[in-house]
């Protein structure tokens, strides 16, 4: 079965019914998997399919058929996911910036340690990402994450100093 793109839709050639396009296979995926959702065994999803489109079977559907079948069952109660955007594949040469989000998330985290002299922060960039300043996305993150981490085990347990058994 050699499936050819056309529009969005991936359709069996050999799939047509007098020019009408037959349920694609992304669309019997989608049907199984909200049915399944619903608690709907396969005796009960037929017989809902037949009571919409007067069909006994999946495969004799049209795309337009199923859509209308998709919608029902989202009707229901079913719920689709949306796939996540990929990832943006930038070039090596291009460095992203930080974003005064994350700037703002760093001024709250500090805040929420309690680091009053500015000296404290430029420490911690030294030692995280071995510069005083910082400059890109990634350092920032870095930051992020570091920051979150000493405020999870300051919440826990207190400082180090504490925590040490003899």
């Amino acid at each position: 079965m050699v499936n050819t793109e056309k529009g969005n839709r991936k359709i069996n050639p050999n799939a047509t019914k007098r020019g009408i396009a037959m349920i694609t296979e992304k669309q019997l995926k989608t049907i199984w998997t909200l049915s399944r959702q619903l608690g709907m065994e396969s005796d009960l999803l037929h017989r809902m399919i037949y009571d919409v489109t007067g069909k006994d079977s999946l495969k004799k559907l049209t795309v337009h058929e199923a859509a209308g079948v998709i919608d029902g069952l989202i009707d229901d109660g079913a719920k689709v996911r949306k796939k996540r955007k990929p990832r943006r594949c930038l070039p090596e040469n291009v460095v992203e910036l930080f974003t005064g989000e994350q700037i703002r998330l760093i001024e709250y985290l500090v805040d929420q340690l309690g680091w009053d002299n500015p000296n404290q922060l430029t420490g911690f960039n030294r030692r995280v990402i071995k510069k005083e300043r910082i400059c890109t996305k990634q350092e920032a993150s870095k930051i992020i994450e570091g920051l979150k981490a000493i405020l999870g085990r300051k919440q826990k347990g207190g400082d180090r100093k504490t925590r040490r058994c003899n």
